[in-house]
């Protein structure tokens, strides 16, 4: 940095300025920029700049402010200034995340906390983290993504100021709902509902959305209703807060349908509906045609749900086609495009792989799984969702060492991918933890047992002599098959999850299908299931 710049005191409190009112530092920003002598100070005009394009990423002018970030990047780079590297490499993280490439995102918040002085300041130190949890969480490196937040809400609450505070608990408990981690989210709203009536300080709208999805997720539909319906009467302050009113307002709608209030959800869908078509929120959109599609389904309109069913499936397919062109753009303000392209493919891989045993991540089967539920959708054809747990892994790595617990894990899902293979695009992919999870196209019905319980067998038959001596390892198995249980990537694997957690609490070692409790025995669930089926 300019270590004689007569400016550094004002960097400083603009830089912690957009935390708390974007707009102002925006402002002030460009003020300064006009003050600045950049020949004398580059690096302090780097700062300044840095801040101007950050904000301009926010308000979605993501080509502009990315050549900003790149030239001020070009010139850290050349001068070996550590300080503008790491806060490029941070805004640029932010800005990919927007823009939907999360391999780039994560890459950048790496380099920024990597090149970030131990010495920085507490509040810079804490958006560099709090940047890598959320580039961790949106690839679904939830352990890692939570070792972050931890660190960053302890520098935040250093540094006292509320708005970071506030900030870090948000993102913290929305990436927590992310992973549907109800005992880890909970907690963490309930800090921030704390933090804010002990400061008197009134939770923003994306905080009181976050709040009532974790309420939401918990079961306390009651809850979240109270803290969400002030929403509707709500006006942003700031342009930005249109969109998160809007999202807000769609969450409302959910939390009413999930109580059975039919027309106040209709009403708040209306509302929110308006609101994305005067701003143009095209994934917003999209999002409310599926609701409005399970709305009609709540409301025995089942014919109009299949119909809006297939006008969300169209909006899907042409979002998502506009979002691939935006993200292509920016890559190609910031980098030649055959590097672009290379890069992005080669960082795109390893943020939907696991890295221990090498297969797609909770990322990859996020996204393919949602492609292939609109495809059963268009075809009918059934689709089986497939959960997996070690049985009492805990023993491996307390009785062995967690290296040979890793070596278990491995080998596992070795034996998951030979035996799905036998199943055209079956995927096995690993969720985290001992936790799998098992796609099967085509596959329902009788097909469902008889290739699943081919799986559990193969786990059981596996020699693991050599790993842990006379200690078995078995698995349990919970399924969900589309269209029938639903044609929803979270329905299902909500579904599946709960006729997991039934065949770990009957005996563990056996494959749940139905909502019907089992019986004490394997063999006897293969009758069950087979009767269950007719």
């Amino acid at each position: 940095m300019d270590e004689d710049s007569p400016y550094g005191e004002r960097l400083d409190r603009l830089e912690d300025l957009a935390w708390s009112d974007a707009d102002t530092a925006h402002r002030e920003a460009l003020r300064l920029l006009q003050q600045i002598d950049r020949h004398a100070y580059p690096a302090s005009a780097g700062r300044a700049l840095l801040v101007q394009a950050a904000v301009e990423s926010q308000r979605g002018l993501t080509e502009p402010s990315a050549r900003l970030m790149r030239r001020v990047m070009q010139w850290a780079d050349q001068s070996a200034d550590r300080y503008l590297q790491a806060r490029s490499h941070r805004e640029l993280s932010s800005l990919f995340r927007r823009v939907g490439d999360f391999a780039l995102a994560l890459e950048h918040a790496v380099k920024g906390v990597e090149l970030l002085d131990v010495g920085a300041r507490p509040l810079i130190r804490c958006d560099h983290l709090l940047a890598l949890a959320d580039a961790l969480g949106e690839i679904g490196s939830y352990a890692e993504s939570r070792r972050r937040y931890i660190e960053a809400n302890e520098l935040a609450e250093q540094d006292g100021d509320l708005h970071v505070r506030m900030r870090v608990l948000n993102n913290w408990a929305y990436t927590e709902y992310e992973d549907r981690n109800v005992t880890q989210a909970l907690p963490i709203v309930e800090r921030l509902l704390t933090v804010s009536e002990r400061h008197g300080r009134q939770l923003d709208v994306h905080d009181l959305d976050t709040t009532a999805r974790v309420y939401m997720l918990a079961g306390r539909l009651e809850d979240a209703h109270r803290i969400l319906s002030p929403v509707r009467g709500q006006i942003g302050r700031r342009p930005r807060l249109f969109d998160e009113r809007a999202s807000a307002l769609l969450t409302l709608a959910e939390i009413e349908r999930l109580q059975g209030l039919t027309v106040d959800a209709q009403t708040t869908l209306d509302q929110c509906r308006l609101l994305c078509d005067e701003l143009e929120l095209s994934s917003l959109q999209v999002r409310v045609r599926r609701e409005q599609a399970e709305l009609f389904a709540a409301s025995c309109r089942f014919e109009q749900a299949f119909a809006e069913h297939k006008r969300f499936h169209d909006a899907a397919m042409e979002v998502y086609s506009l979002e691939r062109e935006a993200r292509a753009r920016t890559l190609q303000t910031l980098f030649e495009t055959s590097e672009a392209r290379r890069d992005s493919a080669r960082y795109r891989e390893l943020s939907v792989h696991d890295s221990l045993t090498g297969l797609p991540n909770r990322r990859f089967i996020d996204d393919h799984l949602a492609r292939l539920c609109l495809r059963v959708a268009e075809s009918g054809d059934p689709l089986t969702v497939a959960l997996v747990d070690l049985d009492h892994f805990k023993r491996v790595n307390d009785t062995f060492s967690h290296a040979v617990g890793d070596r278990v894990l491995c080998q596992v899902a070795d034996v998951l991918t030979r035996e799905v293979s036998a199943v055209p695009g079956g995927i096995a992919a690993r969720l985290g933890g001992e936790e799998f999870v098992l796609i099967l196209p085509g596959t329902g019905g009788r097909d469902t047992h008889r290739v699943l319980e081919r799986v559990r067998a193969a786990v059981a038959a596996h020699d693991w002599r050599g790993l842990t001596q006379k200690l078995p390892v078995t698995i349990s198995i919970g399924a969900a098959v589309a269209p029938d249980e639903g044609l929803e990537r979270s329905s299902l694997l909500a579904a599946a999850d709960q006729r997991l957690y039934v065949a770990k609490r009957s005996g563990r070692n056996r494959i749940v299908t139905t909502d019907r409790m089992p019986t004490g025995h394997p063999a006897d669930d293969v009758r069950h299931v087979r009767h269950a089926l007719g």
